[in-house]
């Protein structure tokens, strides 16, 4: 099929189109063979499509294997039959011959418009490596060639003769240019970057240098100067019929040239998508693949309204970029293709790479013929707008075709599911189905705590701690900075949110509470101070809503649990340190009102205890360890404060328009006392199943705290009770969770999972599921009823609320408040511990709450021995 557009083809001509920048020796490029492109092969011949259109570029390769060494001289080169003439081929490194032809009329039309597509300067008396040689020539006299393509540099050197006016020329030597195209111009570089941008590296049979009078490089006498410049490659250009018969030996391909439009599609990878997605369009057209040999990339401008043919440009055209007019689009046989358009609503497509202004469509491949608007990673060029309206509808058309798409809302699911009776340290699987999660179709995306904009899966246990969501805290307001807080003090602090480099200016912030019910704290910039780029550090203080008084009176252990891992990527964090200050003015290191949380290290998520050190003599501690400590200039009225220090290499600041999302939780843990409280957030970053599901799954299991020594004063104990609850809390967030517990949970204080989904009307409905858990007696036992001296005796324990890490094998040690073994002796009544040294159970397994000591029995003929375990369900 052929489109005839502005002329009719009555005869055959022929020009070669010459490019200057070669491709390094030995570096082959990757040719279009693989079956996902456009190529057609037929026994030793292969073309890169059977379609053509407009200016694109035909490939021909030859595979013969009598013609595939490239170490020796091969003098019967082979040629390629293209319609009624016959044309040499060049070798490439992996042994093959190739050719490039293209359109004659239209690749002039196109070049002479200085609107891209650009070929080069025309010469027209023929084309040849060497006229001393007939390694390669194409001569006029043979009444088809209408000449060559070369740049204006080459015009007046001693190696290249010209005739009339600029470009028109004898192209009989090109070889002869090497030495003139060493001057460090650039002029004739853009030929490479424009339609032909991956030919193959020439065969260098004999490893002739560069530059030198007798390469012959592709077995044709082709040169290059160190420069990679030279006469390879080059594209003829004939006149193409309707029909092109390419032919090899005994094998031929028809070619058919003029428009594509039987051969074009749209596609919508999510045509039902919710707010804020990422729009996944392809197309399909063999006319957009220019260059067979590289990536074509198009670019379009589809403002909704415009009255104006919407804009097409080959964004491969080098320095001539500009957009296509009708004139053009018709010199190029475009009929309905070529050209993008979207109608309706299109106020709900923006943000993205572009939005619709610009819309860069990128072939997947070289030679693939189909191109898209999404990236490696699935961010498209455009995106659905935040709270996009319910059932609206945008068209995009190309080529004849459409394909529309209609803003969705559905209903979402959760679920928590054990399989059965839900046991500690087994995996309870919380799946979440929510289409409107599913952003990016070409990913298994994670609900990221970070991200401002996604629902995070939330269990809340007991009051769920002191969280940035909840006070008095200036958290809905944009913060206006004074000059005290950016450089009269070492470290930026204001009340409500701060953030700022030290000596070097602060941002503009507006603060608010994430949409949903993870309670976490949202951070939108809008401005930054000209010399924050040149800061190492930046801050971000947050006064809570929380007094000192609030969170000393917490019963148990105190802890801070906070994530602020998106500032810190945003910055490539080198280290972090972390404050809870008290008394307004983290200015100094002031021991009377700061705790130096986590002060080592680049943690930019954990959990800590607010214990003081060594620098410190504020903190907070558990009752049953000591008397709270906490003090500091200002009364416990005052608001309590988190600071964090995130250091990084300067230039390396936030973006003045950065948006996103922090926590930092007080969770308190209490047994010792009898409260049996346990407050704290957990945030299930869940991952979806596959690429374009949306369903999102996580796991959670849970710890029921065990007794054991006070303090962990003994050596390699396991954590139990309250004390170093921080360490048993390493779960908290992620697509894995542990749940820290006092005692079991039923009813409405069961481990429940919530999920925030959001409807048509862009309501919020909280969605849940729940769980309960259980506590264990244990069941302990020795290996016999009686033992002599020396003997080796076995203590085995079976509680499953000991298996507090499903992942390793647990142990304790022995301790007033564990287990131990006692002795009474004969005429005695009174009891007394066995063995004074320390004892240790091992867990059998990862995950089985059995576990197994032994210990060498004493000299106590006559006496009774006793196993004493410690029930944490009993111990209270």
């Amino acid at each position: 099929m052929k489109n005839e557009i502005g002329r009719k083809l009555t005869s055959l001509t022929i020009m070669a189109i010459m490019f200057a920048g070669g491709m390094a020796i030995g570096v082959p490029s990757f040719m279009p063979e693989a079956a996902s492109d456009l190529s057609v092969t037929e026994g030793l011949l292969t073309v890169s499509s059977t379609e053509i259109q407009g200016a694109a570029v035909l490939e021909i390769v030859v595979n013969d294997p009598d013609y595939s060494d490239t170490t020796v001289d091969i003098s019967d080169t082979p040629n390629v039959d293209f319609g009624s003439e016959s044309y040499p081929m060049n070798q490439a490194v992996n042994g093959k011959w190739y050719l490039y032809i293209v359109d004659n009329s239209v690749s002039v039309l196109l070049d002479d418009d200085g609107n891209g597509q650009e070929f080069g300067v025309k010469c027209i008396a023929g084309i040849s490596v060497n006229e001393s040689t007939t390694d390669l020539i194409v001569p006029a006299a043979t009444g088809n060639l209408v000449g060559a393509w070369v740049a204006a540099l080459a015009q007046g050197s001693a190696n290249w003769s010209h005739s009339t006016a600029l470009g028109e020329g004898s192209c009989l030597d090109v070889d002869g240019m090497i030495a003139a195209l060493d001057s460090g111009t650039t002029a004739r570089q853009d030929l490479t970057a424009l339609v032909l941008t991956g030919a193959p590296s020439l065969s260098n049979h004999d490893d002739t240098a560069l530059g030198t009078s007798t390469i012959d490089m592709g077995q044709r006498g082709h040169g290059l100067n160190a420069s990679g410049y030279g006469s390879w490659p080059y594209i003829l250009a004939v006149e193409f019929n309707d029909d092109n018969v390419v032919g090899y030996g005994g094998d031929s391909i028809n070619v058919e040239y003029g428009n594509t439009d039987d051969s074009t599609s749209i596609e919508l990878t999510n045509r039902n998508p919710g707010d804020r997605t990422e729009i996944h369009l392809t197309l399909t057209d063999p006319a957009l693949n220019v260059d067979p040999t590289g990536t074509d990339v198009w670019e379009y401008s589809i403002v909704a309204g415009s009255a104006a043919t919407p804009t097409v440009k080959h964004a491969n055209n080098g320095t001539g970029n500009t957009a296509l007019d009708a004139t053009e689009l018709g010199q190029m046989s475009c009929v309905d293709n070529c050209r993008l358009a979207v109608s309706g609503t299109t106020s709900i497509l923006g943000a993205g790479a572009n939005a619709l202004v610009l819309v860069t469509m990128t072939e997947t491949g070289a030679n693939t013929g189909v191109f898209e608007s999404f990236d490696t990673n699935g961010n498209g060029q455009f995106e659905t707008t935040a709270e996009a309206a319910a059932d609206s509808k945008v068209v995009f058309a190309y080529g004849g075709n459409s394909v529309d798409m209609i803003i969705t809302y559905n209903d979402a699911t959760i679920s928590l599911d054990a399989g059965g009776d839900w046991s500690p340290g087994q995996a309870a699987t919380v799946s979440v189905n929510d289409p409107e999660a599913n952003r990016n179709p070409t990913s298994a995306e994670t609900l990221s705590t970070g991200d401002e904009t996604v629902k995070i899966p939330t269990i809340k246990m007991g009051t769920g701690g002191m969280t940035l969501a909840e006070g008095v805290n200036l958290k809905n307001e944009s913060i206006a900075l004074t000059e005290s807080c950016t450089t009269s003090v070492s470290r930026d602090y204001c009340a409500g949110v701060v953030v700022g480099m030290p000596m070097a200016g602060s941002y503009s912030v507006t603060v608010a509470n994430t949409t949903d019910n993870s309670e976490r704290l949202r951070i939108i910039h809008s401005a930054e101070d000209a010399s924050g780029a040149l800061a190492t550090t930046t801050w971000i203080n947050v006064t809570t809503g929380h007094t000192v008084a609030d969170v000393i009176a917490l019963p148990g252990t105190v802890v801070l649990s906070y994530d602020i891992s998106a500032p810190a990527d945003l910055v490539s964090s080198t280290g972090i340190k972390v404050y809870v200050t008290t008394d307004g003015n983290n200015g100094t290191d002031n021991p009377n009102g700061a705790i130096d949380v986590n002060i080592t290290g680049n943690t930019k998520s954990g959990v800590f205890d607010l214990t003081p050190n060594m620098a410190d003599t504020a903190g907070i501690l558990n009752d049953d360890v000591s008397a709270d400590a906490l003090t500091g200039t200002s009364a416990q009225t005052s608001l309590i404060s988190v600071s964090f220090a995130i250091t990084h290499a300067a230039g390396d600041d936030m973006s003045a328009t950065a948006d996103y999302a922090i926590y930092a939780d007080f969770c308190n843990f209490d047994q010792d006392n009898g409260s049996l409280v346990h407050n704290c957030m957990y945030r299930l970053e869940a991952v979806e199943t596959g690429a374009n599901t949306g369903i999102f799954e996580g796991t959670v299991e849970y710890i029921n705290m065990t007794n054991s020594t006070s303090g962990g004063l003994i050596s390699g104990e396991h954590d139990g009770n309250d004390h170093e609850v921080e360490d048993l809390l390493g779960y908290v967030k992620g697509d894995a969770l542990s749940v820290v517990l006092m005692d079991a949970v039923s009813g409405s204080d069961s481990v429940r999972v919530v999920y925030n989904d959001t409807d048509a009307f862009q309501v919020a409905t909280k969605i849940g599921a729940q769980l309960e858990t259980s506590t264990h007696t244990g069941d302990i036992g020795l290996d016999a009823d009686t033992y002599g001296a020396a003997d080796i005796a076995t203590i085995t324990i079976v509680d499953a609320d000991l298996n507090t890490d499903s992942a390793i094998r647990d142990t304790y040690q022995n301790s007033s408040t564990t287990f131990n073994v006692t002795i009474t002796q004969a005429g005695n009544s009174a009891s007394e511990q066995l063995v004074a040294a320390t004892m240790t159970i091992i867990e059998t397994g990862d995950n089985t709450g059995v576990f197994v000591g032994t210990f060498k029995v004493p000299d106590y003929k006559g006496s009774d021995m006793e196993l004493v375990y410690y029930d944490a369900k009993d111990a209270g």
